[in-house]
Formats: structure tokens, sequence, C-alpha cells
């Protein structure tokens, strides 16, 4: 009897000592194309798939504009490899938020992005590979 309440008492210790955030490079932007790590196991990553910007480049713009991210999760489950796509929107009034909470490989995940660099010059276009998203990973 001893020995089954140190396992569930050990198992308790080892599930209050996991991180509820996930840890990305120290500058905590995440590139254009960039692939991070988001868990272990299951193993899981992200990548910066694509963008999207409408933002208004000058200062005399009737509509702000928005920016669209395409966010690629990719992990393995016992049913093998999986890959699924999510959008997030900075700018976006209704309908894509800026704060999205999905499943993803068994795993609760709420993905926040904060912000979209660069911000968008007047002096014309910006290259897709210029792009970085600071995205707040948190393991629910």
């Amino acid at each position: 009897m001893r020995k089954i309440y140190y396992i569930f008492l050990a198992g308790i210790l080892l599930g209050a000592c996991q991180k509820s955030s996930v840890d990305k490079k120290e500058e905590g932007l995440i590139r254009y194309k960039e692939t991070v790590p988001i868990n272990d196991v299951p193993s899981a990553s992200l990548t910066f798939f694509e963008v999207t910007d409408t933002r208004c480049p000058g200062i005399n713009c009737l509509v702000a504009g928005f920016v669209f991210i395409d966010i690629s999760l990719d992990g393995a489950t016992m049913d093998g490899k999986i890959t699924n796509h999510i959008k997030i929107c900075a700018g976006c009034e209704v309908g894509m938020p800026d704060t999205l909470d999905y499943k993803f490989a068994g795993q609760e995940y709420r993905f926040i992005l904060k912000s979209v660099l660069p911000l968008v010059r007047p002096q014309g276009e910006i290259k897709k590979t210029d792009y970085a998203i600071s995205l707040d990973i948190k393991k629910k």
C-alpha cells in the first residue's frame, strides 16, 4: 500500500513541476519560416508559415489594416505524424482573434500574438523574410 502512495505522490510532484509556458529563443521572436519546439512528449513544433500584411504604410489612411499569420503545427501521436495550420490576426475586429485556444497532439495551448515586426514603413515593400512575430505560447 505504501508503494502505491509513494508512486501517486511522485506523480503529483512531477506534474506540478511542468511549465505552463513554452520557452523560445532569448529574444522571444519567431522569424518567418522558423520552427521552434513547443512540446517534448508528445513531440510538437511550430513554424511561422505565412504572413499577409494589409497594414497602412502611411499616415493618411482610412483603415489601419491587419496582419494574418499562418502557423503550422507539426507533431507526432500514436496515430503517426500530424500537421495542422492555425490562423491568428493582429488588427482584426471580429472573426479572427489575436488569441487562440487550440488542442494539438493531445495538449491544449493558448497562442497569443503580441506583435508583428517590422512595423510597416512608407519606403515600400517589406520582404517576407524580414517579418518576425512575438508569440506567447502557454500550455493549459
